[in-house]
């Protein structure tokens, strides 16, 4: 892990002397700020640029935050004009993966909440404040709100796809998950919990949750905690998003393999009956919903074709 523009052995020290400072304090960490966002970036400065903008741009004082951006493009380094503003910070991880990117920035992280986002996401102005004030009531993880936003009024067929079947943050509070382009927590669940899985390269958000669950730490839904995420317009990313999320499925696919062939040769090609719920979606049209439906079921078609070509070696898992 290196860090850039700043002198490591200064946090080090402020590792240690956060811990004595939280013994001799009842847990809270005095002369630290109070929240530490963390965003993971793989080639995508110009997306990030706005992600920047719109965290410092936040309600709550830049003195009460900081942000550790992670580089994770080992090869890459920012452009000249990119920005950074006094509280942010930007280190580069090289073991590939979002999920490593995240762990080097949390044995970094000095607030006693972390909240994570992604290079592509822009918080909402209220967004840390919003999260700080659930967590303060009671909450031991906040799953945010995931806005989509679109880059016309006139949408492209995959941009229906994704208003129709885009991040659902409820329905993944409700199984115990939630994904990171808007998770907020406290820091010390991560002792309780562990890091992230990093050898997993997508998916580890939900597998982090399913053992925060397991240890009895409860996640509550915040529709008020609202990231803005863009949607994506062209077929190409959908698929892309697809191969990387089965790969990061592949060893567990590998355990059951008998299992795995047999329930997509059975389930995989079938039309999915599950999205047939989407036809009384009231914010679509019909010819929304039906056109969504279509690319559902196509989408469907080609992850049974990946799955199969994995576990017969016959493609290699992507990374994002």
């Amino acid at each position: 892990m290196i860090l850039w523009g700043c002198d490591m052995s200064f946090y080090e020290k402020g590792i240690k002397s956060r811990q004595v400072s939280d013994d001799a304090n009842g847990g809270a960490r005095v002369g630290f700020p109070r929240v530490s966002v963390i965003v993971p970036t793989y080639y995508d400065w110009s997306r990030l640029k706005k992600c920047v903008v719109a965290l410092e741009n936040q309600s709550l004082a830049q003195d009460n935050f900081e942000v550790v951006i992670v580089n994770n493009a080992s090869d890459d380094s920012p452009p000249a004009d990119f920005y950074l503003p006094k509280n942010f910070t930007m280190i580069k991880e090289a073991k590939p993966g979002s999920y490593a990117a995240r762990n080097a920035a949390l044995k970094i992280s000095r607030g006693e909440i972390v909240a994570f986002t992604d290079s592509d996401c822009i918080p909402d102005p209220y967004w840390l404040e919003t999260a700080i004030n659930r967590l303060d009531k009671g909450a031991e993880r906040v799953a945010g709100k995931v806005e989509l936003f679109f880059k016309s009024e006139k949408l492209t067929l995959v941009e229906i796809y994704e208003k129709a079947f885009g991040f659902d943050q409820e329905r993944y509070a409700q199984r115990g998950g939630a994904v990171t382009a808007n998770m907020v927590t406290w820091s010390k669940n991560f002792e309780i919990v562990g890091f992230f899985n990093d050898n997993l390269m997508s998916g580890g958000d939900n597998e982090w949750g399913v053992r925060a669950s397991e240890k009895g730490i409860p996640v509550e839904y915040a529709q008020e905690v609202i990231v803005n995420h863009p949607a994506r317009s062209n077929v190409k990313d959908i698929l892309k998003k697809r191969r990387r999320v089965m790969g990061g499925q592949l060893n567990k696919m590998k355990k059951n393999s008998k299992r795995s062939f047999i329930i997509i040769l059975a389930k995989g090609y079938f039309p999915p009956i599950k999205a047939l719920k989407l036809f009384l979606e009231k914010e679509l049209t019909f010819s929304e919903r039906f056109l969504a439906y279509l690319l559902c079921y196509y989408f469907k078609s080609y992850s049974a074709t990946y799955r199969l070509a994995l576990l017969l070696g016959l493609a290699k898992p992507e990374r994002s």
